[in-house]
């Protein structure tokens, strides 16, 4: 009987190991999932709004998918690339997209992307810091 409670304890203790760790990355990612709409930037503590729509412009976007993936649209190009999470809500961001000119508002967002290095997620609202807790806000559009 004694020799049958050792290997036991070793199993259950295994699973109880392989059970634990695994959900903290899928349950982040799975609520980062879904498309996000920037709607302000703060830079040394100044807040610059949205501007209104223009022609031929598109929403500043980002659509974190399944499995890493990112898409997205700055103001005048489209972005693809991945995303990676890790504890304590750090986030690593990286891919490219088309090169059109930009306006301020895609440059200030796309010149950000690339060093955002920590994520908040409140309900349906998104905020990426990057560079001495600057802000990128998005709200959830889906």
């Amino acid at each position: 009987m004694k020799t049958l409670v050792l290997p036991l304890v070793m199993v259950l203790f295994s699973l109880l190991v392989a059970s634990c760790g695994k959900t903290t990355t899928i349950s982040s990612n799975m609520e980062l999932t879904g498309k996000w709409q920037l709607e302000s930037i703060v830079q040394e503590e100044d807040t610059i709004p949205k501007p209104g729509p223009a022609k031929g412009q598109l929403d500043v976007s980002l659509n974190f998918k399944d499995k890493g993936e990112l898409e997205g649209t700055s103001s005048t190009n489209y972005i693809t690339g991945f995303y990676e999470t890790a504890q304590q809500n750090t986030i690593q961001l990286g891919g490219g997209g088309t090169e059109r000119a930009e306006t301020s508002w895609g440059n200030l967002f796309v010149n950000a992307l690339p060093n955002v290095n920590v994520y908040d997620l409140k309900s349906n609202r998104l905020i990426l810091f990057y560079e001495n807790n600057n802000q990128l806000i998005f709200s959830r559009i889906q």
